[in-house]
């Protein structure tokens, strides 16, 4: 997974869960009272931890990817 796609998923994913009663409360007050649930707090938690972990897989990938071009960049000089 490369960064853009981990920004929608982040993005679409929070979202998401904001349409969703059960997770979070949208006052029709105002934003001042909006508020994520007990359960939209867990969800939200669970959710960025497994952003985290593929967030980590994405930035080994560039680095990998980043020292094969210095290598070829090398081996072409």
């Amino acid at each position: 997974m490369n960064r853009a796609a981990l920004k929608d998923l982040v993005y679409g994913g929070i979202e998401e869960m904001s349409q969703n009663p059960k997770l979070y409360y949208n006052s029709s007050i105002g934003s001042n009272y909006n508020h994520w649930t007990d359960l939209g707090k867990e969800n939200v938690v669970e959710f960025l931890n497994m952003v985290a972990g593929e967030m980590h897989k994405c930035r080994q990938a560039e680095d990998e990817q980043r020292s094969r071009d210095m290598v070829l960049r090398e081996l072409k000089s």
